[in-house]
């Protein structure tokens, strides 16, 4: 494709943006959610997941194709219902393992994509597909989820209790009273040791808020450094960074409860 000074997306982007539209279409349907909510319970046939659903046998199966190509289901060869002519041999359907929890928390991550790499009503689609999800699944609450390096993908479930966030050390175990440790990797080695923690997180009266600890490498949410021993409320969409640069680490924010963006705030 041509370019000039003002292009951004390439045709690279482009085929994963039409495949990504695709994947999104998959999960907009109701009924396809419904028939991975009947998986999570127990691996089904289709017969089966066509009388559940009440659904012809014949959508059932394209429903199941289309969450077959979309990796979000297996089946393997089992028996199906029994019927006046006996029991016969039939594919049978389950859930990829997590698959739920790693739909919302990748859906957070595609919501969350600054405005020049996604395409025009993308933002839109990924929130009616976070809402439906959340309808027929429950809301997965407040996460954080780790973005690159080590711990790359794995998500921190925030609680009451506020979250202290730094660097391991070798050989000792570290309490701080009211607080829940994560204690990243040494590779990640740009963060401040644990022992005195590089920042805290913590949900008070709804909001989530962001304090830098002192720290070296410096605290940031969406880019801009925070205060020392000031907290910044972060909103659901929003990246916090311990360090910048290759060995600090990058967090997500993500809450189906927040609300919606405006002036963030800060509190002493």
């Amino acid at each position: 494709m041509a370019e000039g000074p003002g292009t951004i997306l390439t045709a690279d982007d482009e085929e994963f943006l039409e495949e990504l539209s695709e994947y999104l279409e998959v999960l907009a349907n109701s009924t396809r959610l419904r028939i991975l909510r009947l998986l999570e319970r127990r691996a089904m046939d289709a017969r089966s997941l066509s009388i559940e659903t009440e659904t012809s046998y014949e959508n059932t199966k394209r429903h199941l194709e289309r969450l077959l190509s979309a990796g979000l289901v297996t089946r393997r060869p089992g028996l199906g219902r029994e019927t006046s002519r006996g029991i016969h041999p039939a594919w049978e359907y389950s859930p990829v393992p997590g698959v739920i929890q790693r739909l919302q928390r990748d859906l957070g991550v595609l919501s969350a994509l600054p405005p020049q790499v996604r395409a025009e009503g993308m933002r839109e689609q990924v929130s009616g597909v976070r809402r439906r999800i959340a309808e027929e699944f429950g809301s997965p609450g407040r996460v954080l989820v780790i973005i690159g390096g080590e711990w790359d993908q794995k998500v921190i479930p925030l609680s009451s209790h506020a979250i202290a966030l730094g660097r391991a050390e070798d050989g000792r175990t570290i309490e701080l009273p009211g607080c829940v440790i994560v204690a990243f990797p040494p590779s990640y080695r740009s963060l401040t040791r644990i022992s005195r923690p590089h920042a805290l997180i913590s949900v008070i009266n709804g909001r989530c808020l962001v304090e830098d600890c002192g720290s070296t490498g410096g605290t940031y949410l969406n880019g801009k450094r925070i205060g020392d021993r000031i907290k910044v409320t972060a909103r659901d969409g929003d990246q916090i960074s311990l360090s910048m640069g290759e060995f600090g680490v990058s967090l997500l924010y993500l809450s189906d409860g927040d609300p919606g963006q405006g002036e963030r705030s800060e509190a002493r």
